[in-house]
């Protein structure tokens, strides 16, 4: 009888350590299918936390660069705070707050980044600057089509302007720099408990990049005619209203003088083609510039009535861009219309220039405008910009 009953336990236990392995071995494949799924769950994730957002190739369409000009991979802006930086070497409102960027971008750099914008002279200048305060920041290329969309599309007339876009590219802020001024401690705080908004629409992107690509298809008829004009020594006027004043201004190309008057205040400046300098004064207040030449390009530099000034000028396309203090000046001139826009920081200039009669009527910077030139081209309006600046 006990060995009956000890056969049957015998049996019994057997049974169980196979019922027990089976349960087992079905519970660790359970586990492991679970910890299989739960592993492409994470790497599902993981790769779409990787992806580039869309939004930073529509910003950034040619990509980044960093200051050797070499090409920086958009993906390392991936997760972070971005502060797209607007600024110039030239400004002196620049060269006092980069200071302040840079120590907050690094004490910050797991959770933000900074795209740099350059508004500086030329492209060895914008490559100068960023080694000169230390910015270890990519940036785009100098002028690019990119740059001016973004400069357009968030509407930038002065620098310098950090507008701060959340990780999926979003608007935060458009006072980055007061926020890093005022409270560098709790600026990224605020950023990340500040809910973002939708971007400006990009409005002005695809005409600022096609206004770019098109001094490349520019008549050279119409490039001869501007430097064969250029060449006849002859004198000049430019002679209407600007604003409630009558403007008077004569250019004789034989002494190289520019005389005149904007209501009563003289103006009396001296060209020497020797020493490129432009030197004199206008309303009052003093003109001392010097300036570069070329068949494609002319550039300024110096100061005006008492302010850094500068502006780079294409003649082939008529159209020019630069700086007085901390704002920024710019002129496009569409040859086929004799429509002339631009800005100074956040006045406006609305111009149509009429190249049969010479005539220029329409608003700059605020102000109504008419004007006659004789025997002078719309480019030595453009040229001598300054003068019509106070």
């Amino acid at each position: 009888m006990l060995l009956f009953w000890g056969g049957l336990t015998a049996k019994f236990c057997v049974k169980l350590l196979r019922l027990s392995f089976i349960f087992c071995l079905g519970v660790t494949m359970i586990w492991r299918k679970a910890m299989f799924v739960l592993a492409l769950i994470l790497c599902v994730s993981s790769s779409l936390l990787a992806q580039t957002p869309t939004i930073w190739k529509e910003l950034f369409p040619l990509g980044l660069l960093n200051s050797d000009g070499k090409e920086v991979s958009i993906e390392t802006l991936n997760g972070k705070y971005i502060g797209i930086y607007f600024a110039g070497q030239w400004c002196s409102g620049c060269r006092a707050f980069s200071p302040q960027l840079v120590p907050f971008r690094n004490n910050n750099a797991d959770q933000f980044e900074v795209v740099y914008v350059s508004s500086d002279k030329n492209k060895a200048a914008q490559y100068a600057y960023m080694k000169e305060a230390g910015m270890q920041w990519p940036t785009l290329e100098f002028r690019s089509a990119p740059a001016l969309a973004l400069k357009s599309r968030f509407e930038v007339t002065a620098i310098p302007t950090l507008i701060v876009l959340s990780p999926a590219g979003e608007l935060i802020t458009r006072d980055g720099r007061v926020d890093v001024q005022n409270s560098p401690a709790d600026a990224m705080a605020k950023w990340l408990g500040t809910t973002p908004t939708p971007l400006p629409y990009a409005f002005a992107a695809s005409s600022r990049a096609g206004e770019s690509n098109r001094l490349a298809h520019l008549d050279r008829q119409v490039v001869d005619e501007v430097n064969t004009l250029r060449t006849i020594p002859k004198q000049g006027w430019i002679k209407g209203t600007v604003g409630s004043k009558e403007y008077f201004v004569a250019f004789d190309r034989t002494a190289w003088t520019i005389k005149g008057n904007v209501g009563d205040k003289p103006i009396d400046i001296k060209i020497d083609h020797d020493k490129k300098t432009i030197q004199g004064y206008s309303h009052d207040s003093g003109v001392d510039l010097a300036f570069t030449w070329s068949t494609e390009e002319y550039g300024l530099e110096g100061d005006v009535y008492g302010y850094p000034y500068w502006l780079a000028i294409n003649w082939p396309s008529g159209n020019a861009m630069g700086g007085l203090s901390c704002s920024m000046l710019e002129f496009n001139w569409n040859m086929d219309t004799g429509v002339i826009t631009g800005f100074l920081a956040d006045r406006k200039a609305n111009m149509k220039y009429d190249k049969v009669t010479g005539r220029l009527t329409g608003d700059l910077f605020n102000r109504p405008l008419d004007l006659q030139l004789t025997n002078l081209d719309l480019h030595d309006f453009i040229q001598h910009a300054y003068l019509f600046l106070k």
